[in-house]
């Protein structure tokens, strides 16, 4: 059986698997990134996009080959295939509750079925060669939408009339709900199945999928910089713009790497992550909680499938410094500080998460010398005392007036903190005042700027993940929503300009000055 798979995949054995739908989102999808993946199409999707292996059983699939020539280099199926096509005979599975209740126990069979539910026969193909080859894949679901509300892909003509729309609508719908049933089985799985699309349980969105494979495809593609406004950007009191990935990366060091590009290509000066010691930070009561995500069904799953391990700091660290952007990371325990301290931080960062952990925060402040950052949220006039006092032996301190409320209203900002902060500089030249957003927009960061804020942090997202914290506050790095927030960002910056008056070359007199003997004027 996997000698004829193996023969058709041979030459990119060691590559990554997309199975291929006929959902409409493919159509926003730019296929010729896959190109050198393993491709396994289900029914006939090969008319979106050829692949390596087809899996279909109805007979409409066999219609298509008298109008358009197959292409892929095997066929499982239970049908009689035209001479010189390569098959895989598989049995077919009918679709019932009971063949539904033990599809779990087929996909971890020795023996390969056509389920109904095509899909999941792919995935069992899938994890058929990850098994096989010894190694983790990662499999990319395309076009899988689980709904004909909004048709199917513009790439296959009269592909909404093999079936009975209502009849099609809840076939293609039970399907969501196996794959569900399948992905729970995550530590049995041979691969990581990455969804494509807006569910609950998707990965990806299509433009993130577009910005990662662009990535991997064509390398890291910067925009040119403005030589005169960097060295401008450069001076002193230079507002530094952070974007706040927190764990918006879910652990996946190609969303990550593709977050970071995009907040490099927008002007971002720094990056921020986050690290915590799950086990010891959260009760075991917390982690026990249900919670749904693609690692697992508690809390506890979900924490640690999005904590970053230390390879992969070290994987940020290199690659931060590569492009030439700075990270810094939110500590929110003692392991984590002393964790982070390994890579020589210049720069961390202290939320307000943990505003009550007085002991840790004294601790850090009787350590660590260099630039520390701290958001106010959730704070009186009580902590900011606490904080200037405890942190004295600090080089800068960044105070960030933030709002612990996701999202803020515009009322709620209080920008006018920000200008406390910019007072208390004037006689602590240790302090930096700032802003942590989160609002909508970038009108209260702008005011903050104008308020004296040098630092500003917005949270950012690449693309919609149902199952993520922040995801209503943090702008898409996947669009121009960034691009534009960093723009207001810096016109803010030039609005504001220095606090030295001087005359412009643009000024004039609006009339012509009178004589006049005032030696005074």
């Amino acid at each position: 059986m996997y000698q004829k798979i193996r023969q058709a995949i041979v030459s990119k054995i060691d590559q990554d698997i997309v199975i291929i739908g006929k959902g409409p989102s493919i159509d926003a999808i730019d296929l010729s990134l896959i190109e050198g993946c393993i491709i396994i199409n289900t029914n006939d999707s090969e008319l979106v996009h050829p692949g390596d292996i087809a899996v279909f059983h109805h007979d409409w699939v066999l219609d298509t080959f008298d109008d358009t020539r197959p292409h892929c280099k095997l066929y499982v199926t239970d049908k009689v295939l035209p001479k010189g096509l390569n098959q895989l005979t598989a049995e077919y599975i009918p679709n019932n509750p009971e063949s539904a209740n033990f599809l779990i126990n087929r996909f971890f069979s020795k023996r390969i079925y056509i389920e109904h539910a095509m899909v999941i026969s792919a995935l069992r193909i899938a994890n058929e060669i990850a098994l096989q080859e010894g190694v983790i894949k990662n499999v990319y679901l395309l076009g899988f939408d689980f709904s004909i509300k909004d048709g199917f892909t513009s790439k296959i003509p009269f592909a909404d009339k093999h079936d009975d729309p209502e009849y099609q609508e809840r076939i293609i719908s039970s399907q969501e709900r196996l794959l569900e049933m399948l992905m729970t089985e995550k530590k049995r799985l041979s691969i990581k199945i990455k969804h494509v699309g807006n569910k609950k349980f998707s990965v990806y969105s299509v433009d993130a999928f577009n910005m990662i494979f662009a990535g991997r495809h064509h390398g890291v593609r910067l925009k040119p910089t403005d030589r005169k406004f960097s060295e401008q950007h450069l001076r002193k009191n230079a507002v530094k713009i952070v974007a706040e990935i927190t764990t918006n990366h879910f652990g996946d060091m190609d969303r990550l790497k593709s977050i970071i590009v995009a907040a490099k290509q927008a002007g971002a000066d720094f990056i921020k992550l986050q690290k915590r010691d799950v086990d010891s930070f959260y009760s075991s009561e917390q982690l026990a909680m249900p919670y749904f995500s693609p690692f697992g069904k508690t809390f506890r799953d979900y924490r640690h499938g999005i904590e970053l391990s230390r390879d992969q700091f070290n994987l940020v660290d290199s690659f931060c410094k590569e492009i030439g952007i700075g990270w810094v990371a939110s500590i929110l325990d003692m392991p984590s500080y002393e964790f982070i301290l390994d890579f020589n931080p210049e720069m961390i960062k202290l939320p307000s998460t943990i505003s009550e952990h007085k002991d840790y925060l004294r601790k850090v402040a009787r350590d660590f010398t260099k630039d520390v950052v701290i958001s106010m949220g959730y704070t009186d006039a009580s902590y900011e005392k606490f904080v200037i006092s405890a942190f004295s032996n600090v080089r800068n301190l960044y105070l960030l007036q933030c709002t612990s409320t996701y999202p803020t209203s515009n009322e709620d900002t209080q920008i006018g903190i920000v200008r406390h902060y910019y007072n208390l500089s004037k006689h602590d030249s240790r302090i930096i005042p700032g802003f942590s957003s989160h609002d909508i927009g970038s009108l209260c960061s702008m005011m903050a700027v104008s308020a004296g804020a040098r630092m500003i942090e917005k949270h950012v997202k690449l693309g919609h993940v149902a199952w993520s914290h922040f995801d209503e506050v943090a702008i898409d790095v996947g669009n121009d929503d960034f691009d534009h927030f960093v723009a207001d960002i810096r016109s803010a910056e030039k609005i504001v300009g220095d606090e030295e008056k001087v005359i412009h070359d643009s000024e004039h007199h609006k009339y012509w000055p009178k004589h006049t003997d005032d030696k005074s004027i």
